[in-house]
Order: C-alpha cells, then structure tokens, then sequence
C-alpha cells in the first residue's frame, strides 16, 4: 500500500471533503482517503497493484477538484480520531443561527 498527499486548491468546505471522499473510494484500489479542508489536501491509501496517482488525480479533476500546487504537506498521517493533525492553530469554528430559520423549521417551539 502507497500512501500521496495531494494539494486540492478547490476543497475549501465541508461537503467538498464529501464529494472527494465519494469520488475517490468509488475508485479501484483506493484503501482510505482523508480530506482536509482545512488545509486543501487529500491523503489517499492505494494499492499500486490496482491504481496509481494519475488515476487518483484524474478521479479528483473529473469531480471538479484539480490538483493544484502548493507548500509542503501539513497531513504527514492520519490520526487515529480522523482529525487534521494542526485543527487547533485555525481556531474555533462558530456558527450563529437565524431565528427565522429556527421558526420555519418548527424547531423555535424547543427554545
């Protein structure tokens, strides 16, 4: 088994790192994919017996995610909870939800 990290300038929110990952582990030969992005890149697990990296590549464009350029790979492994290694340096991701969303959802009754 072979393991890349790819640079995907395009995975810049969370249901992008569903798309990839759906496009990736419908791919021959691809054991385990971790999608980051966070910080845009892909670290796949691959049999090379099966597939290779322009296989993994051409998967990721024809999904709308080209591989880009950029610096050095900050996902040097996968961690046991699937979480980036480097989460806490971006901070605290906050949400603020509407009341109006709240209201049309029939969920304001809770609050």
């Amino acid at each position: 088994m072979e393991k890349v990290v790819l640079e995907v300038p395009a995975l810049w929110a969370d249901h992008h790192v569903l798309k990839v990952r759906d496009a990736l582990t419908n791919l021959g030969g691809v054991e385990d994919v971790y999608a980051s992005s966070a910080w845009k890149q892909v670290l796949v697990a691959y049999d090379p017996a099966k597939t290779d990296r322009a296989a993994i590549e051409k998967a990721l464009a024809e999904a709308g995610y080209p591989v880009g350029e950029g610096g050095p790979p900050m996902l040097a492994q996968a961690a046991e909870r699937r979480r980036d290694l480097k989460w806490e340096v971006l901070g605290a991701r906050v949400t603020e939800t509407n009341r109006a969303d709240i209201e049309m959802s029939g969920e304001f009754r809770r609050y």
